[in-house]
């Protein structure tokens, strides 16, 4: 890979048993590809994407978008914080009995590993909240939420699947894979309503 400047932006790196191989020098980087993949694609930002997803899908909308915004806000917040204490009881099982019980550094595990779930909630009630200020129909609020969802996952999917030679249709087909999950929701939505 080259860089800006005209140089490769690998360089050979000693691993034992397995000789010099190339590692990217960008991976540290601030919203480089890798430093996204491994900071912005988890299994929470997915699963909660999905989450939030269904339950924009199955809020009956004919209550309002206050019902709709006050379900997605509440639910969110809900499986937030039940992530954060599956995380924090699960980190125990890696702790032999005759290591102490440390609580806060589990604690401070779990808010990290879990910030995708809030993340995943985010856009989509910054959409609604904007249906229920009045800038936009509520209605359109509704679908712009479900619709940001899908993007997310869509978003995710590329970056999860780009690396060392990798083609562009290859990261495309992830992308619409994971989008699909989100698609999978406004079905339920059709299917539902």
């Amino acid at each position: 890979m080259v860089g800006r400047s005209g140089q490769s932006s690998y360089r050979r790196t000693p691993v034992a048993g397995a000789g010099w191989i190339p590692v990217d020098v960008d991976t540290t980087k601030r919203w480089s590809t890798a430093w996204l993949r491994r900071e912005f694609v988890t299994q929470e930002l997915i699963s909660g994407t999905v989450l939030v997803s269904v339950v924009i899908a199955v809020a009956d909308e004919a209550g309002g978008i206050l019902d709709v915004f006050a379900i997605t806000l509440f639910s969110v917040l809900i499986f937030w914080a039940t992530e954060v204490f599956a995380h924090t009881v699960a980190a125990q099982r890696r702790r032999p009995d005759t290591e102490a019980v440390r609580v806060r550094a589990s604690i401070l595990s779990a808010l990290k590993d879990s910030r995708g779930l809030l993340l995943a909630g985010i856009p989509p009630l910054i959409f609604l909240l904007l249906g229920l200020v009045g800038l936009r129909s509520g209605e359109a609020a509704y679908w712009a939420a479900l619709w940001v969802e899908v993007a997310i996952l869509a978003a995710a999917g590329w970056i999860a699947f780009g690396g060392l030679r990798v083609a562009w249709y290859g990261r495309a087909a992830g992308a619409l894979a994971t989008a699909a999950l989100g698609m999978l929701a406004m079905l339920l939505k059709i299917l539902v309503h």
